[in-house]
């Protein structure tokens, strides 16, 4: 079935990188973001997503990922992508406090790679905190579509 499914996804679909994140307010200044990642129509299962968290947000409940490429100024949290018939994807809910009472907007970045290279990088969605409340800016899902070739 895999076989049929990988021929099926390099000659006939372009493959897909869909990110969405929702907030959910909580008590006093903590907040939870639901990171959801897709590779849809995906040809591999060795794909991965990193989320990079501005470090003016603690995480807590989530320690950082120590084995990718270090961002300054954010911390790395790992996804955990598994595959699901066409698609790999994830989905994690970060426990996130601003460290400051104002911080400016800043992106959220999300990576996909497997393991020979960086396949996408997103940065559509933004942070703030103004008078301690946190909010996410950016789209309901965001997408980034490319050709299928193979190694990717």
């Amino acid at each position: 079935l895999y076989g049929i499914v990988f021929l099926e996804n390099l000659n006939f679909h372009d493959r897909s990188y869909w990110v969405e994140m929702k907030m959910t307010p909580t008590d006093e200044s903590l907040r939870v973001v639901k990171v959801k990642t897709t590779v849809h129509h995906s040809l591999g299962a060795d794909y991965f997503a990193n989320v990079y968290i501005p470090n003016q947000y603690k995480v807590l409940n989530h320690e950082p990922y120590a084995g990718v490429e270090k961002i300054e100024g954010y911390q790395s949290y790992k996804m955990n992508m598994k595959r699901k018939y066409r698609d790999v994807l994830a989905e994690t809910n970060f426990i996130l406090t601003p460290q400051a009472k104002e911080i400016t907007s800043l992106p959220i970045k999300v990576h996909f790679e497997n393991l020979k290279q960086r396949l996408h990088a997103d940065e559509t969605f933004n942070i703030s905190t103004q008078d301690k409340k946190t909010t996410i800016e950016g789209p309901e899902k965001a997408e980034a579509i490319y050709p299928q070739k193979l190694g990717m």
